[in-house]
């Protein structure tokens, strides 16, 4: 969809950029989870994703998909928050939120995958979260990250077989 038309459904269509946002926002958020290991940034993050959207919307250029336009956003606004320095919060203890595990072993099991994925170099990273963790095709991978589809196969290899001997106990 050209940038025009993109505008016009979204100024003049009863209910596009509603059904849009609620289509796309739940992968780019669970995105932005994986990225970030962090609830409230992530939400943050996801909600930044969509004003920026709208907020260029004239610049758009056609990616194919919207959604692979919402996850190239997403991947540079990734980027700059690790570029940004971090505040630090010392709470009391009332203030924090807590939750107990009801299921240990899966918390531990994620816990695992997480950190072998934290291992990755950033484009392998990238790669298995979107084709395994956002269900995404080669061809959108190579079009949101904006490398040859043969360099995300590739790499998607290396990938695996980095994460399968990390993760072999």
């Amino acid at each position: 969809m050209s940038a025009g038309n993109l505008l016009n459904h979204i100024l003049y269509k009863d209910g596009y950029l509603e059904k849009l946002i609620t289509d796309n926002y739940e992968s780019i958020y669970k995105y932005c989870c994986y990225h970030l290991n962090q609830r409230h940034a992530a939400e943050d993050l996801t909600q930044e994703v969509f004003l920026k959207f709208l907020n260029n919307l004239d610049s758009y250029r056609d990616y194919g998909k919207i959604k692979n336009y919402l996850y190239v956003i997403a991947g540079n606004l990734i980027r700059n928050y690790y570029k940004k320095p971090k505040e630090v919060c010392i709470e009391d203890g009332e203030n924090r939120e807590e939750t107990v595990p009801d299921h240990a072993g899966d918390i531990l099991d994620r816990l695992m995958v997480m950190d072998a994925l934290s291992a990755l170099d950033q484009t392998e990273k990238d790669i298995v979260i979107l084709r395994y963790y956002q269900d995404q095709r080669i061809r959108d991978i190579s079009r949101i990250l904006g490398i040859p589809a043969s360099t995300v196969r590739y790499k998607l290899k290396n990938a695996e077989k980095k994460l399968k001997s990390t993760l072999e106990l």
